[in-house]
């Protein structure tokens, strides 16, 4: 039979199937058949990322499951509910249910979160479908030509479901969250300014520029350069700063003051009298934190970057608006912003905070129920977590133990009606990893509370001078983050080790940059044993106390 002898219509019917046929190496086309186009390689996954948007012709509620490949092993997701790592590799022919020309891969999910969600029943259906169909032995996909859709074939009684996902821009990483970003300083620390933060010079602002690899700005006066070698969600490491060479005709200058200021944190990381010789080093690591702020009473936020920590600021910025500055870089108008001296704040409260790293927390009140550390009490339940260092906790829930990765995400600072701030830092916990030993009915609804709310997506907590609480986090109206579901009370209780081992036995100053390593933040004394020192409870601070010979005799500890 002819093509040409066939009606119109089943003409178009059979080169629409024809077309659309992945089951077959060949497709008809005219009087003749050309090759099927070369098969997706599924290397070319590695790095794309993806969201669910259709389910065997339906349209997926929107913005729930998502999948990530992020190298050419490694892959996580989103499942609606929680988040899940793993690995993935190819599937050598293509060992599916029904085809044998598709590409096929398997994904392996290793971990996930813990996080307890109520879902709907069509919520419910979406996410059993989308992790059966990665939980196959072998899944075959196919991309569209344009590589912005991916599908997955989910066998189901001899048939292949088709799951198709859309792809998304790469997530932004913790660590990413400066690179592109432009900052107009309210405050630097002057050398002999006691860590207390001088106004910015209202006629020539200091600005801070982020790229991927490079810092760049002005103080006030002069131009600023320098690389990025290390970023993480916490600090960033600058080599390599150098500045232009604009001068004042007196020395006394206070343009003068503020770029001494500025540049001797970029090149010593502290507050540094610069018209004494200063050795420089290769490289300053610098500590930060970002955060939102609510602008007095208004329902207006800002984000706030402060480099050192809330103990020992160096700098604080709000961001460089367009507007602000004209093309030489002086103000168009003056720059209002929340982290000005002129702000009205209890100073004493706005230092109750605290980086985590380095620290040990026992739970007095998980959820309500109070825990006793007395092993004779019928409420005793030893719940707690250890930050053992920048990114790796440990603990029990009191009964089995658990172990995790975790990072400082960003903090809340919340006013209420006397313009006191209320700080929320906040975390995620990922990873998580516990025993499952069989335990007590009453310890095992707290363990269960307290590990559940470890899995929460993010947990905001709060430092009160003596201890912590932490809750899960719940998007309002606004679309600000603010407290949800209490999870628990924790007091601080001597740390095991730092870094995994004793520092008893090891030379003072080595001990010191063990510490400092864990935590850059902690202000760190050396004290010979028997000296008298003051009587005041500092969690920021850590005593190391050395005998004669300058070793360690007895574990440092925060106070």
């Amino acid at each position: 039979m002819r093509l040409s002898n066939l009606p119109s219509l089943g003409l178009t019917s059979i080169l629409f199937n024809a077309l659309h046929s992945h089951a077959h190496s060949y497709q008809l086309l005219g009087a003749g058949k050309l090759p099927i186009p070369d098969s997706p390689s599924p290397e070319k996954l590695a790095g794309t990322n993806w969201q669910l948007t259709e389910i065997n012709g339906a349209a997926a509620i929107p913005d729930s499951q998502e999948l990530f490949f992020q190298t050419e092993t490694v892959v996580s997701g989103y499942d609606g509910c929680n988040w899940f790592n793993g690995e993935w590799s190819t599937v050598e022919n293509g060992q599916d249910s029904q085809t044998s020309d598709r590409p096929s891969i398997k994904i392996d999910v290793s971990s996930s979160t813990l996080k307890m969600c109520r879902l709907t029943a069509e919520m419910g259906k979406q996410q059993g479908i989308f992790m059966s169909t990665l939980r196959q032995a072998a899944i075959s996909f196919s991309l569209s030509a344009d590589e912005k859709e991916l599908t997955l074939y989910r066998s189901l009684d001899g048939k292949d479901m088709p799951i198709v996902l859309s792809r998304i821009p790469k997530p932004v990483q913790p660590h990413e969250r400066l690179i592109g970003t432009d900052w107009i300083a309210t405050g630097i620390v002057y050398f002999d300014s006691q860590n207390k933060l001088r106004p910015v010079l209202e006629d020539h602002p200091v600005t801070l520029s982020f790229s991927e690899d490079q810092i760049s700005g002005s103080t006030g006066t002069n131009q600023y350069f320098g690389e990025i070698s290390q970023m993480t969600s916490m600090e960033f490491q600058v080599t390599s700063v150098g500045q232009t060479l604009i001068g004042w005709e007196e020395s006394d200058d206070p343009r003068r003051s503020q770029e001494d200021a500025w540049m001797s944190i970029l090149h010593l990381g502290r507050a540094a009298n610069m018209t004494i010789a200063q050795e420089f080093p290769e490289a300053v690591t610098l500590p930060y934190t970002l955060f939102d702020e609510r602008i007095g009473e208004t329902d207006e936020w800002t984000q706030v970057l402060i480099l050192g920590s809330f103990q020992a600021p160096l700098a604080r910025f709000v961001p460089l608006k367009d507007g602000m500055l004209d093309e030489w870089g002086k103000p168009m108008k003056k720059i209002e912003s929340p982290l000005t001296d002129d702000t009205p704040f209890d100073e004493d409260e706005w230092h109750y905070t605290i980086q985590l790293a380095g620290s040990n927390w026992r739970a007095t009140n998980i959820r309500g129920a109070l825990l006793s550390d007395d092993p004779d009490s019928q409420s005793h339940a030893d719940v707690n977590m250890f930050f053992s260092s920048e990114s790796s906790l440990e603990g029990s829930g009191g009964c089995n133990s658990f172990h995790a990765s975790w990072e400082t995400l960003e903090m809340l600072v919340q006013m209420n009606d006397t313009q006191t701030p209320r700080i929320h830092e906040s975390l995620q916990v990922k990873d998580f990893i516990a025993n499952k030993m069989y335990c007590d009915d009453k310890i095992a609804q707290v363990e269960n509370y307290f590990f559940s709310g470890l899995a929460q997506e993010l947990i905001l907590y709060e430092f009160d001078g003596e201890g912590i609480k932490l809750w899960d986090a719940v998007r309002i109206e606004n679309g600000q983050q603010t407290r949800g579901n209490f999870i628990g009370r924790f007091t601080n209780v001597p740390v095991p080790s730092w870094g995994g081992e004793s520092l008893i036995g090891m030379a003072g100053e080595e001990a010191k940059r063990v510490i400092e390593a864990i935590n850059p933040s902690l202000q760190v004394h050396i004290i010979q044993q028997g000296w008298g020192m003051t009587a005041d409870f500092r969690l920021d601070r850590v005593r190391i106390f050395v005998d004669g010979d300058g070793n360690v005799t007895k574990e440092p500890q925060r106070g």
